[in-house]
């Protein structure tokens, strides 16, 4: 029975590739093709990956580089509107001594 059921199996087999021969070979061209396709796509998406996050560093950089800018920039002007304030309150306070002098004569 086995011998039967194993011929018959082949005889199937043939059945089938006479029927179906001409489909599954137009599938397997399909399949190939999207294949081809996906790994082109799989590609292209890469490269752009890597240019994206090429502009991303290049990005982080510059914020990082004008933070730095800013931050000197910014204590610079505290220095100095520090240095101009002493400055104003020392006059200040040499004229308020001398119309003291003056006011005590």
């Amino acid at each position: 029975m086995a011998k039967t059921s194993g011929a018959s199996l082949g005889e199937l087999m043939t059945i089938r590739d006479i029927l179906m021969g001409e489909i599954i070979e137009e599938y397997n061209g399909r399949f190939a093709q999207v294949e081809k396709e996906l790994a082109a796509q799989k590609k292209a998406l890469a490269e752009k990956e890597a240019l994206l996050n090429e502009r991303l560093n290049a990005l982080d950089q510059l914020l990082q580089n004008n933070t730095a800018q800013l931050k000197q920039a910014l204590q610079e002007k505290s220095d100095s509107d520090r240095s101009h304030i002493g400055e104003l309150l020392s006059s200040l306070g040499a004229e308020l001594i001398a119309k003291a002098s003056e006011a005590s004569k």
